[in-house]
């Protein structure tokens, strides 16, 4: 499928988000994870591939992370590392849940560096939840990140906002998107006409 093929890898290949970009790769480069992460912004704009992409560089053995040659970069790549839980928060969403979130993040990491969580639509999370979640984010284990994609940042309880980086993503322009459409259907040899792109 063309939207795996074309899934960023690198953050320099994630679209219409150039400051999203340069405070990741900032963060990357002077490597200062930051112990939670909020990602919010619109649906489909890359929130949870950008977490991927952290979580790649956050664990990667190279001196240049993400080096997308390592072991851990490419089970990443693959969806098999151990480290890497995603969770989906909107059929995962009581306290019960992050209870066992809790009670895991006390082992440490099997293969990486750090055991990450990443919490997609994490709004959906029961107040019990959240609640339970706070006491984590309060004194997280060195070893722990967590980072929370939600395309509705104001349900966030500001209690856990406020222990969170939160980083706002835009959606791109028409003309970003429909730029990116014409390389991949110049690499792939698909026939187009550029008012059918904007239409798309």
């Amino acid at each position: 499928m063309l939207y795996n093929k074309y899934r960023p890898q690198i953050l320099q290949e994630l679209q219409g988000q150039p400051i999203v970009t340069k405070i990741l790769e900032s963060t990357i480069q002077q490597k200062r994870f930051h112990h939670s992460y909020l990602f919010s912004g619109p649906k489909g704009i890359g929130k949870t591939t950008s977490a991927r992409l952290l979580a790649k560089a956050a664990n990667c053995s190279a001196l240049n992370p993400p080096c997308r040659n390592c072991e851990s970069c490419q089970l990443i790549e693959k969806g098999e590392h151990n480290d890497i839980i995603e969770i989906d928060a909107a059929s995962h969403r009581g306290v019960e849940n992050i209870e066992k979130v809790i009670s895991d993040a006390k082992f440490l990491p099997v293969f990486g560096k750090k055991k990450i969580y990443i919490l997609d639509e994490a709004h959906q999370l029961s107040s019990t939840a959240f609640n339970a979640l706070l006491k984590i984010l309060e004194e997280p284990p060195k070893h722990i990140m967590f980072i929370l994609c939600t395309t509705v940042p104001e349900k966030i309880p500001e209690t856990v906002t406020s222990r969170c980086l939160h980083i706002t993503f835009k959606r791109p322009n028409i003309m970003e998107i429909c730029q990116y459409l014409e390389d991949i259907c110049t690499r792939e040899n698909i026939k187009f006409e550029k008012r059918a792109l904007e239409v798309l």
